[in-house]
């Protein structure tokens, strides 16, 4: 019984690609899950609903929660001391400076923060809010 089976010089091998789009794919799958936690910011604040213009400027954010927490760039800001030590960093006063507070957020941690800013020479501060639907 023969098969059909070849014997001799006349074999070829191939290469087996179920492996090789196996690895793509999960490639693919880490990278795009990567590339959405990498957006979107830790911090979880409920913004107030208004109307305004959609900023695409987005130099940097500082997050003040509901509990009066000040975050800069995902940072917990422990005290205003150091906010202040990190608006210094920031070489160019023309930088956009992004308030998003909670809705429910005491309005003394974000004057706080605003006045700071202020003092420190930036002139472009804005509150971030949800647009109105």
């Amino acid at each position: 019984m023969n098969f059909l089976q070849r014997k001799g010089p006349d074999t070829r091998s191939t290469i087996d690609l179920a492996p090789i789009v196996d690895v793509v794919f999960n490639l693919l799958i880490f990278f795009a899950l990567t590339l959405n936690f990498a957006i979107s910011s830790g911090i979880k604040v409920n913004l107030p609903k208004a109307t305004g213009e959609i900023v695409e400027i987005k130099d940097v954010n500082i997050n003040i929660s509901k509990d009066g927490k000040v975050y800069f760039n995902d940072m917990l800001m422990p005290s205003s001391n150091s906010l202040k030590q990190e608006f210094q960093k920031i070489p160019n006063k023309d930088t956009l400076i992004i308030i998003r507070a909670d809705s429910e957020a005491m309005h003394g941690p974000v004057v706080n923060t605003m006045d700071l800013a202020k003092t420190q020479g930036f002139s472009k501060i804005a509150i971030g809010v949800e647009p109105k639907r």
